[in-house]
């Protein structure tokens, strides 16, 4: 009986590690992307100033920037003029 509960511990204490690493793992990754949204914002900034230009392998990637946020833009007045109507 004694070495099932064991066996029984020794499965609960490896899976809480595991789910530990899980977690930390998440957290990693959330603080990753949060670092790569900053570095792609600053670098949107500096190609805006002009202080920046852009390598030609993003120049697609900037067109589709720059048009999700004209799309935003349109999409945000037309949301602020049905409000003001209600």
């Amino acid at each position: 009986m004694s070495s099932w509960l064991e066996s029984f511990r020794d499965r609960v204490v490896h899976r809480s590690q595991v789910g530990k690493r899980r977690l930390d793992a998440t957290f990693t990754r959330r603080q990753l992307d949060a670092k790569l949204r900053e570095l792609g914002a600053c670098c949107a900034r500096l190609v805006e100033q002009g202080t920046a230009s852009i390598p030609a392998e993003l120049a697609a990637a900037v067109q589709e920037v720059r048009a999700l946020e004209e799309r935003l833009r349109a999409e945000m007045q037309d949301i602020a003029a049905l409000e003001s109507e209600g």
